[in-house]
């Protein structure tokens, strides 16, 4: 039986390795089940969703707004024709996707616009009038 010198920076490096594998595992998992990534925005006027650029051919798009929640809807088609056997790896997604995001300030859903364009969906929002509240007396305790 051969014994070994315990050395903490091996221990450590090896430790860290492994937590990066399943870090970077689960961080894969996760993000491969939000889709499509989203950026959310604010400006003065208008609140701004703007996709991640989507694979292949976007169909069917649906864009609906209920109280505080926007729901994006629609499906992704391959613009290959290859057999999926063919392929040795394959990351890009494609087929049906369905995204709900809150969206946290007032907003005139009859008045949202939607854009396509290369690969990136971009959804407009107009706020309300109240979205911008102000306090103009603010009482102090002495």
């Amino acid at each position: 039986m051969t014994t070994q010198k315990f050395d903490p920076v091996r221990e450590f490096a090896t430790l860290r390795d492994s937590l990066s594998r399943a870090l970077g595992q689960s961080v894969q998992a996760v993000a491969g089940s939000v889709y499509p990534l989203v950026d959310i925005y604010e400006t003065d006027d208008e609140v701004v969703i703007r996709t991640a650029p989507l694979d292949g051919r976007l169909e069917n798009v649906d864009v609906t707004m209920e109280e505080d929640l926007l729901v994006i809807r629609g499906e992704t088609k391959s613009e290959d024709e290859l057999p999926s056997e063919s392929y040795i790896q394959r990351e890009r997604r494609f087929g049906k996707f369905s995204r709900a995001l809150r969206i946290p300030v007032s907003v005139k859903a009859e008045e949202a616009q939607a854009r396509y364009k290369n690969g990136i969906l971009t959804v407009t929002l107009p706020k309300t009038e109240d979205t911008h509240p102000e306090i103009t007396d603010v009482e102090t305790a002495e």
